[in-house]
């Protein structure tokens, strides 16, 4: 990253923040709201000759969105020895253009045009930006998001004891992280119908929407798990829990689309 101490007085009204590095330490602002894209449903839509409308087969899926932040880079630094100016643009798009490069995978965006959301995104690249007399650069960058925003609230770990219920505020059902503690017990929790058992040592976190359990990051207890994942629905949602363990939290993940 370029040495921005020399900012002076940088907008800041437009953020992006990508995979935890905000723009703006790269002298980069949003310079308008982005347009709300909505996604569309995944559906299979079948012409039947002679029978009017269509047969619809809707999933309970919906596509990637697009998410396009038109940007710019305010030159609001002071002049170099030799009164130029003109470095600093190349030098500031060209670092923030090495760091959305350098990022793989879908990584989390969030800005502060819908602040209670966060999204997770890809960057794909091919964007490029204009010269214009050196001052500024513009640009429209475009990010390939999955198509749930999802809360911030959602993220906020809930314990929970048997007979308890958890209440999800959206229209969406949603893909819980479990997490369990336990001393060398067989415990489980039953949500919204579906059961899963895990057997526990210590501990063990159980991540409904990759379908995947484990201890420590890289230790993988898949292995100790059986039944279903778990799902929450929208409303009220009824919470068993079997096998006596020392503690149960849920990172509910609520969204909306």
């Amino acid at each position: 990253m370029p040495d921005n101490s020399f900012l002076i007085g940088v907008n800041t009204q437009g953020v992006i923040t990508y995979d935890g590095v905000a723009s703006t330490d790269y002298g980069i602002v949003v310079s308008e709201a982005p347009v709300f894209e909505r996604p569309n449903r995944k559906q299979t839509i079948v012409q039947v000759p002679g029978r009017n409308g269509s047969i619809i087969f809707q999933d309970n899926a919906w596509e990637d969105v697009i998410r396009s932040y038109n940007v710019w880079l305010s030159e609001n630094v002071t002049e170099d020895s030799g009164g130029v100016m003109s470095g600093y643009l190349v030098e500031y798009v060209d670092a923030y253009e090495e760091f959305l490069n350098s990022r793989k995978g879908y990584l989390r965006l969030t800005d502060n045009f819908e602040p209670d959301v966060y999204r997770l995104a890809y960057y794909s690249g091919g964007d490029s930006f204009s010269n214009e007399m050196t001052q500024y650069g513009r640009a429209t960058l475009k990010f390939t998001c999955r198509p749930e925003r999802f809360l911030l609230t959602g993220e906020t770990p809930v314990q929970v004891n048997n007979g308890d219920a958890i209440v999800n505020p959206t229209r969406f059902e949603s893909k819980p992280l479990i997490h369990i503690e336990a001393s060398n017990k067989t415990i489980g929790i039953t949500i919204n119908g579906k059961t899963i058992t895990a057997v526990v040592s210590d501990y063990i976190n159980i991540d409904c929407e990759r379908m995947n359990a484990y201890r420590l990051a890289a230790e993988n207890k898949n292995a100790d798990i059986s039944g279903d994942f778990p799902t929450i629905a929208s409303g009220s949602n009824a919470i068993a829990i079997t096998g006596t363990p020392t503690k149960v939290t849920i990172k509910p993940n609520w969204y909306i689309i």
